[in-house]
């Protein structure tokens, strides 16, 4: 992983995450403890895509340096993406596009966030959604909506989010319902 200093990232067991997020699951009304955790892991988005950056000129992950981690061709992007995550802990992930739905995909396996166990509002990956919104939002460089269409139970199965602008999410949400 790159150089912490730089990044404000600093390295917490998954446990004391998942414990940290029961808390809050448990300490306030479903709804509000959900924004909460959403928006922590918005909160962390732009150091993440600090780190990104980092992480792609220290390791030779480009063929050739780009300005901005937005510059890589997506050939190399998604498995760039998918290595980073990876080495950071987050699960294996891997970055896909559906053009004809107007979607970035991410599908997440064994995400750190999926457990067994939760309450209904705890059985989503709320702080990857709030860090997935925020990261991709830097590197597109407008606002990206993140809707979680699939979690795991911590089984070793996959997350799946799916990434675009408000109105294809909404168009997407309503399409779930």
């Amino acid at each position: 992983m790159t150089d912490s200093s730089r990044t404000q990232l600093v390295g917490v067991a998954v446990a004391t995450l998942r414990e940290l997020r029961s808390a809050v699951l448990a300490s306030s009304a479903p709804d509000a403890a959900v924004s909460a955790l959403r928006e922590a892991g918005f909160a962390g988005g732009d150091s993440v895509y600090t780190a990104f950056g980092q992480w792609l000129a220290e390791t030779g992950e480009s063929a050739s340096p780009p300005p901005d981690a937005g510059d890589l061709p997506i050939d190399e992007f998604g498995p760039s993406v998918g290595r980073f995550f990876r080495d950071a802990g987050w699960g294996d992930v891997l970055f896909s596009e559906d053009e004809a739905e107007g979607v970035a995909i991410v599908d997440v396996t064994s995400c750190w966030e999926a457990t067994a166990e939760g309450s209904s509002a705890g059985q989503a990956c709320h702080i990857t959604t709030g860090l997935l919104s925020a990261f991709f939002g830097r590197i597109a460089g407008y606002p990206v909506a993140v809707l979680e269409t699939e979690c795991c139970d911590g089984d070793g199965s996959r997350c799946r989010f799916l990434l675009g602008n408000a109105d294809v999410m909404n168009y997407k949400w309503e399409e779930m319902r």
